[in-house]
């Protein structure tokens, strides 16, 4: 049995200024910083203990798996890997987040306005794509060890989870930074199983 960790990257500075960051990267606030080496405390102190790690290549991300890992005291170090990234908004890439926010609601749901934004704009990501690379990145990440951390981003995040067929209606915005959620892949049979979904405690 394999469990990997999907957790969302700290508040970094594009997200502090209230901008759309998919492609776009920006290093963590100073808070982002603090609560990524608190997240890390807190999984060392429920006993958990990675023997791999994950990370998207944007530096939000590096720096956000290398401080919790720091946190947790993890003898590990993560290696990125790109098909973890968070999808790509087109034209909407540092634009302020009350555009995205307006689409939304104009949809009702997160999927469709995703669908419609990739159709209108050809340099934004359709999120089939995102699905499918995020699946296989997922894959890879489950064959690494036995108890894996990924570090990537929201939308990506829930994408997969969707997909995997997990119970988000919680959730009545995106995932908080650092926001937890933990996937099994049984060795017996292959299948996987969505244990928690966006949460904040274990």
């Amino acid at each position: 049995m394999s469990r990997v960790w999907l957790v969302r990257h700290g508040e970094s500075l594009l997200n502090a200024a209230g901008r759309m960051q998919g492609w776009a990267d920006a290093p963590l606030t100073s808070r982002g910083i603090a609560l990524a080496l608190a997240r890390g405390r807190m999984l060392a102190a429920a006993g958990i203990g990675f023997d791999a790690a994950w990370s998207a290549d944007g530096i939000r991300h590096r720096e956000t798996a290398r401080h919790l890992l720091a946190g947790a005291g993890a003898g590990v170090v993560a290696r990125e890997d790109s098909r973890w990234r968070e999808m790509c908004f087109g034209a909407l890439e540092g634009a302020r987040t009350r555009r995205f926010g307006r689409l939304i609601v104009a949809h009702g749901e997160l999927r469709p306005a995703l669908e419609e934004l990739a159709e209108r704009d050809p340099s934004a990501e359709h999120p089939d794509a995102v699905v499918q690379r995020s699946r296989a990145a997922l894959a890879a990440a489950a064959q690494s060890g036995e108890e894996v951390l990924v570090v990537t981003s929201g939308i990506t995040k829930l994408l997969l989870l969707d997909a995997l067929e997990a119970d988000l209606s919680h959730l009545d915005a995106g995932p908080p930074h650092l926001s937890l959620s933990t996937v099994t892949l049984e060795k017996r049979g292959g299948a996987w199983r969505v244990d928690r979904a966006v949460r904040d405690t274990l």
